[in-house]
């Protein structure tokens, strides 16, 4: 037997993944009334709060490369969420603008970030901890 065992309740790596597929699989059911998917609901989050912005932007908000992002896209617009207009000030690039119905879906899920901050029921302290967490973990992964 290899003289090094593994602890999953100590590995950080392992506890951020699994919260992550929790609270995931959480945000599904309201999420599914919509036809979105989570990393569809935080694409639409960012062009709620930035709206006509082009590609590259998204990612840097989202960190989904353009091999994730590109699918993700192409369902939004499907959905009629979204429409992709070529830049006119970047040739290479394309613009990402919410439709009505896309700027309509804003107010319809407002309450599914709340509903999950309520069911975790940590207090602000303890959110503001994690969020600083997490942060200095990506800036040293990502730095």
């Amino acid at each position: 037997m290899n003289s090094q065992e593994f602890n999953f309740s100590k590995m950080i790596c392992f506890l951020l993944n699994s919260t992550s597929n929790a609270m995931i699989r959480d945000y599904r059911p309201d999420l599914e009334e919509f036809h979105l998917t989570y990393p569809q609901y935080l694409v639409m989050m960012t062009l709620w709060n930035n709206d006509n912005i082009l590609i590259k932007d998204i990612s840097k908000e989202t960190f989904f490369d353009s091999a994730t992002l590109t699918p993700i896209l192409k369902r939004l617009e499907e959905k009629s969420y979204i429409t992709r207009i070529q830049s006119q000030k970047d040739e290479r690039g394309k613009l990402i603008k919410l439709t009505q119905l896309g700027k309509d879906l804003k107010d319809k899920t407002a309450h599914i970030f709340k509903n999950m901050e309520c069911k975790i029921e940590l207090s602000s302290e303890e959110q503001e901890e994690i969020i600083r967490i997490c942060n200095k973990i990506m800036y040293k992964l990502n730095g």
